[in-house]
């Protein structure tokens, strides 16, 4: 009896042993949060509070191979996309997809290869090539310093934009670490307007849109489990970057998003995941935006403009720092309207 209890008492310190070992193994996630959208679909939500992930991406086991729309800014955080990819669908990661050349959308390319193919628009393809050389340079020479900035302003605790400012010292942290490791790791397969790529499991539509967010924007649909994966098309509850694209043109693509019955879930780049609202109410930003801007037809009006208070409905979203820019960015096309005039 008593070496049976012994027997059972080996048993159960190897147990907890083990247990004890797995959980101290187990990688720790900071970076993003992992939604589960259906079987098998996946969005990672960047972590407002100093993660250096900065977009959100998705994950999607298409059966026979795993697929991640949109690999983060900073190595570090897809380094942890790939592990989870991993963990999640048993499988390495075959298939990266970039949904335009924002920084934060591609740099964790070099994370994924030689393993992975990546994929994007010929445009975007090619808009990589001519601008993260630039971009990286800029950075290594300003990174460093708005980091120390805006962690004084955190400090100091009296910054119209406290609440957000985790999220832009996770942002600066993370360029600033990462630029030594960086590589500029282009897309291996280019193509324009639609791609389909056919699982064991499920099939995705890769659909190009023009002239939005920027000169190519990709969006991810999942017809069978209605889910859309924007990409920079739509900013949930934040203001968007309009400077590189046509807010005319982005708001018809919002509109059409937002009219389509087969879908029913949305993943924006910058948000929480949402529904058809979400995709209006950014479409009701670029038509208050236009209507303000129209209205500031001199340079007086506009500088009052500018000084005054975001409008009501959008003061309190993230990324209040591009209200200002978005609104000059709209000044300027407006006055170029009416010189050709």
């Amino acid at each position: 009896m008593k070496r049976i209890l012994l027997l059972l008492a080996s048993v159960c310190t190897l147990i907890q042993f083990g247990q004890a070992q797995r959980k101290r193994s187990k990688p720790t996630v900071e970076n993003f949060t992992i939604q589960q959208l259906a079987p098998g679909v996946w969005a990672a939500i960047q972590n407002d509070q100093f993660g250096k992930a900065i977009c959100n991406a998705g994950i999607i086991d298409l059966g026979d191979k795993t697929l991640v729309y949109d690999p983060f800014m900073t190595p570090e955080a897809a380094r942890e996309l790939r592990m989870v990819a991993e963990q999640l669908t048993g499988r390495p990661v075959s298939i990266v997809v970039n949904s335009h050349f924002h920084n934060d959308h591609i740099r964790g390319n070099q994370e994924f290869k030689p393993e992975a193919t990546i994929i994007s628009t010929s445009w975007t393809r090619d808009q990589i090539a001519k601008s993260e050389p630039e971009e990286q340079e800029w950075e290594k020479r300003h990174a460093p310093a708005l980091l120390q900035a805006t962690k004084k302003m955190y400090a100091s605790g009296n910054s119209y934009e406290m609440d957000e400012l985790p999220m832009w010292i996770g942002y600066y942290q993370g360029m600033t670490e990462s630029l030594d490791e960086l590589k500029i790791v282009l897309p291996d397969i280019v193509f324009t307007d639609t791609l389909w790529l056919m699982g064991t499991a499920r099939n995705v539509k890769l659909e190009e849109f023009k002239n939005g967010h920027t000169g190519s924007d990709l969006v991810l649909y999942l017809p069978q489990e209605q889910i859309a994966f924007m990409g920079d098309l739509l900013f949930v509850k934040r203001h968007p970057w309009m400077a590189d694209g046509d807010p005319v043109n982005w708001q018809l693509i919002l509109k059409k998003w937002s009219e389509q019955t087969e879908v029913k879930t949305f993943v924006p780049g910058h948000g929480q995941v949402c529904d058809k609202q979400a995709v209006k109410d950014l479409a009701d930003y670029f038509s208050k935006m236009q209507e303000l801007a129209a209205s500031a037809n001199t340079d007086s009006l506009q500088s009052r403009l500018l000084i005054q208070r975001i409008p009501a409905p959008y003061q309190k979203w993230y990324f209040n720092r591009f209200y200002e820019p978005n609104m000059k960015f709209l000044f300027a096309r407006n006055r170029n309207a009416t010189a050709k005039q």
